[in-house]
C-alpha cells in the first residue's frame, strides 16, 4: 500500500505554488518499463530527485501498470491546467523505434509505428518532445563515474561501451557515432589503451543480432589478448539486457559494470537540463 500511495504522489513532485501563481508547464518522463518491479522503481526514484516548478509524471511505454500508462498520465498533467506538456524520453537514443512511437503519440508523424501500443495523445495542453540523451556531456560523466568504479590501471585496460541498438543500419550507425562521441570524451578524460563501441541489436532479425552478438564477442576476445577489458552497459537501468550481454560473452573474460544510467544522480539533472532547454526556446518563439 505504501509503495502504491509513494508512486501516486509521483505525479505531484516539484508542483510549487498554486493555481492562482498561473498556469506551468508539466514534465512527462516517458520510460519504456520494465516486468521487474525494481527497474519501474529505479525510475520512481530518479523522477523524485528531478527539481521542477510544476507538476511531474512518470509513465511507461510498456504496460508496467494501469496507472503509469502514457495517457492516463498525461491526463492527470493536462487536468493541472498547464499550457504546455514537456515530454521527457527516458530513452538512450533518439534513434530508436521508441523514440519514433513517442513522435507519434506526440503528433510529429501521422502514420504509427509497427510497434505503437497507444492512440495520440488528446491534450488541451500543447505537447512538445525532448531529445533522448544520445550523445549529450551529462550522458558521458555517468559513464565516466561508471568507468572510474571498476577501473584500475587505464593504459593496460579496453573499455567496450554497449547499448542495445536498433534494427535498421542508418539508426545504427548514428548509435555508433553517438557512443564515439563518449569514447572520445572518455578517451581524454582516462587514456585507456583502446576504447571500442558496439550494439546488441537484440530486436533485430537473426541475422543481423547474430552478427552483432559476434562482433562483440571478436572485440572482447581481441582486447582480451593484451588487456583487461572492461564491459559497461549503455543502458537506462539494470534488467534483462545486462543478462544477455553476459550470455552473449560466456566463456570470455571481462569485468563488466552492472549499473544504468537512471541510476546517477546526474540522470535528474539531464531531465532539468532537457527539460529547461525546451521550456527556454518556447519562450523565444512566443516573443
Amino acid at each position: 500500500m505504501q509503495r502504491k500511495l509513494l508512486q501516486a504522489m509521483l505525479f505531484w513532485i516539484g508542483f510549487s505554488g498554486t493555481a492562482a501563481a498561473g498556469p506551468q508547464d508539466a514534465l512527462l518522463i516517458v520510460a519504456h518499463g520494465a516486468r521487474q518491479p525494481e527497474w519501474n522503481q529505479r525510475i520512481f526514484r530518479l523522477a523524485e530527485q528531478v527539481q521542477w516548478p510544476g507538476p511531474v509524471g512518470v509513465a511507461f511505454l510498456m504496460e508496467a501498470a494501469p496507472e503509469h500508462r502514457l495517457d492516463t498520465v498525461a491526463a492527470r498533467l493536462d487536468a493541472a491546467g498547464i499550457e504546455r506538456i514537456i515530454v521527457l524520453p527516458l530513452l538512450v537514443s533518439s534513434h530508436s523505434g521508441h523514440y519514433e512511437e513517442l513522435r507519434y503519440y506526440v503528433g510529429q508523424r501521422t502514420e504509427p509505428p509497427h510497434h505503437a501500443h497507444y492512440q495520440p495523445l488528446r491534450t488541451r495542453a500543447r505537447l512538445v518532445l525532448a531529445p533522448a540523451m544520445d550523445d549529450h556531456p551529462i550522458v558521458t560523466r555517468i559513464l565516466a563515474d561508471q568507468v572510474r568504479a571498476v577501473s584500475t590501471g587505464p593504459a593496460g585496460e579496453t573499455l567496450v561501451l554497449v547499448a542495445h541498438g536498433p534494427n535498421e543500419d542508418e539508426e545504427n550507425r548514428i548509435w555508433l557515432e553517438h557512443l564515439r562521441r563518449h569514447a572520445e570524451r572518455l578517451q581524454q578524460q582516462f587514456r585507456f589503451r583502446r576504447i571500442e563501441v558496439t550494439t546488441l541489436r537484440d530486436d533485430a532479425p537473426a541475422p543481423i543480432r547474430d552478427a552483432a552478438t559476434e562482433q562483440l564477442r571478436k572485440v572482447v576476445r581481441r582486447a582480451a589478448g593484451d588487456s583487461r577489458v572492461l564491459v559497461v552497459p549503455v543502458l537506462i537501468s539494470v534488467g534483462q539486457i545486462q543478462k544477455q550481454i553476459q550470455e552473449r560473452l560466456k566463456g570470455l573474460v571481462y569485468t563488466m559494470m552492472e549499473t544504468g544510467l537512471a541510476e546517477h544522480p546526474l540522470a535528474a539533472e539531464w531531465i532539468e537540463q532537457q527539460a529547461s532547454a525546451l521550456q527556454s526556446a518556447a519562450a523565444v518563439r512566443t516573443r
